[in-house]
């Protein structure tokens, strides 16, 4: 029964036949239904019990990175990866390990095999890596790390890939290594700098005192180890000359767009030539009266 005198509804627009529908709006129908028969292949898969392909965004495919890089950094030391998959694995390798070292405290005198059985945080790896990798925690890190409770990991940056991506690159490693990952790529930031005829900047000089200021001959160390770099990265030959022409052009790319700042920061901060800074103008002394509460 209709309302008299009552508000109409809008009438709805006809529907649009399959010949009126524009190129974009078919594509997107189209992909709709792929969508849709995807979802239901992985849903009678999952079914099944069958493996499912996920993709990156998927949690469970994040986290099952994230054991792998974490199994890969207790094996090898260091693995080079992408800047953002090292920040996000960064916190798991050290729950990871803080976990499984704080336990394996509690379990002195026991047998090799029985701990790696009864330290829980190794279920946190794949099954076919828990014996593996729990030997090497349980036995050469926990000698290495015998009082450390945290702090175990490292990112340093490095520069980005080649390629069309250009993707930010970072070592993450851990801290007292053999490899000193962050001492040889100190000396191929100053054999570089060397090479292209530029001073020290002053976050690179400040590294390379924090890496040598407690090192016996920590300098001539250091000085061997950029000739090193120079020979091994460079290609620089007995008489110091590059004979490799990919180094050659490599090291013409100079930042001549960027000069030391003047004045007060001289030395101390590098700035764009395209927004030069102006120094401000003094300020006149401006007297302040005295707060009224504060008057006797």
């Amino acid at each position: 029964m209709s309302r008299q005198g009552g508000k109409a509804k809008p009438l709805k627009s006809a529907k649009k036949q399959q010949s009126d529908l524009t190129d974009e709006e078919i594509a997107f129908k189209e992909k709709q239904k792929a969508d849709a028969q995807a979802r239901k292949k992985m849903a009678e898969q999952a079914k099944k019990g069958g493996p499912l392909k996920f993709h990156a965004n998927v949690a469970r495919h994040v986290k099952s990175i994230n054991k792998n890089l974490c199994a890969e950094i207790v094996r090898h030391d260091y693995i080079v990866t992408g800047r953002t998959k090292a920040k996000r694995a960064q916190p798991h390798v050290e729950r990871f390990l803080a976990k499984a070292l704080r336990d394996n405290r509690k379990m002195e005198g026991v047998d090799l095999q029985e701990r790696i059985q009864r330290n829980q945080a190794l279920n946190y790896l794949h099954p076919p890596l828990r014996s593996e990798i729990g030997t090497r925690v349980l036995e050469d890190l926990a000698k290495r790390y015998p009082k450390r409770t945290h702090g175990f990991t490292r990112i340093i940056k490095l520069e980005p890939r080649l390629g069309e991506d250009k993707a930010p690159m970072s070592v993450l490693e851990l801290v007292d290594s053999d490899y000193q990952i962050k001492y040889w790529y100190m000396a191929k930031v100053v054999a570089r700098l060397e090479l292209q005829g530029l001073p020290l900047d002053d976050l690179t000089a400040h590294n390379v005192r924090k890496l040598t200021q407690y090192r016996q001959d920590g300098d001539q160390e250091f000085r061997d180890a950029v000739e090193t770099a120079k020979k091994e990265f460079f290609k620089v030959d007995e008489e110091g000359n590059v004979v490799d022409e990919d180094v050659k052009r490599n090291l013409e790319n100079k930042p001549t767009n960027l000069e030391f700042h003047g004045g007060s920061l001289a030395g101390k901060l590098l700035v764009s030539k395209k927004y030069p800074t102006v120094q401000r103008p003094p300020k006149d002394e401006v007297e302040v009266p005295q707060s009224p509460f504060l008057r006797k």
